[in-house]
């Protein structure tokens, strides 16, 4: 099954289009989550648990995990192990906003897909359709591009 199949199906199981975001920002975590041994992945799974009857998908938004190191990177792996174990019809993206061109986007990919395990990610399309293809030559995968985002700033380079 592929992600868009895999979308479909628990949007239909569920009657829902939700995606829940963990954007988990240390500074901004509960203060009982902050005094956990591991804060980002307790606070995931209180998250999660609240609100996986209502999801369609969980978005990681990597920025948060991985400018706290080896520590950020080991709770983004946790998260995903739980979710794969106790809800694996469940989408999962990566909010990462990729895009560089050649042998970097390979890495890319391959690290958002094949290592951590994810159904889905965020692209940035501004170099080009070759920063892409790696990412789009994985019809299993899904692949969310950046049209326009909503901040104040989104309109400031045109094309």
């Amino acid at each position: 099954m592929n992600a868009v199949e895999k979308f479909n199906q628990r949007a239909d199981a569920v009657n829902s289009l939700v995606c829940v975001g963990l954007d988990s920002d240390l500074k901004r975590l509960p203060a009982e989550y902050r005094a956990h041994p591991t804060p980002q992945f307790a606070f995931n799974c209180a998250i999660i648990e609240q609100t996986q009857a209502y999801a369609a998908a969980f978005k990681i938004n990597i920025a948060f995990y991985e400018a706290r190191g080896e520590a950020g990177w080991r709770e983004v792996r946790e998260t995903m192990r739980y979710l794969r174990e106790r809800y694996p019809d469940m989408l999962t993206i990566c909010d990462a906003k990729r895009g560089d061109i050649g042998s970097t986007s390979e890495a890319y990919a391959q690290a958002v897909f094949d290592d951590l395990g994810f159904d889905a990610v965020t692209l940035s399309p501004y170099l080009g359709r070759e920063a892409l293809k790696p990412f789009l030559a994985r019809t299993d995968k899904g692949c969310i591009i950046l049209c326009r985002t909503s901040n104040p700033g989104a309109g400031s380079f045109r094309i």
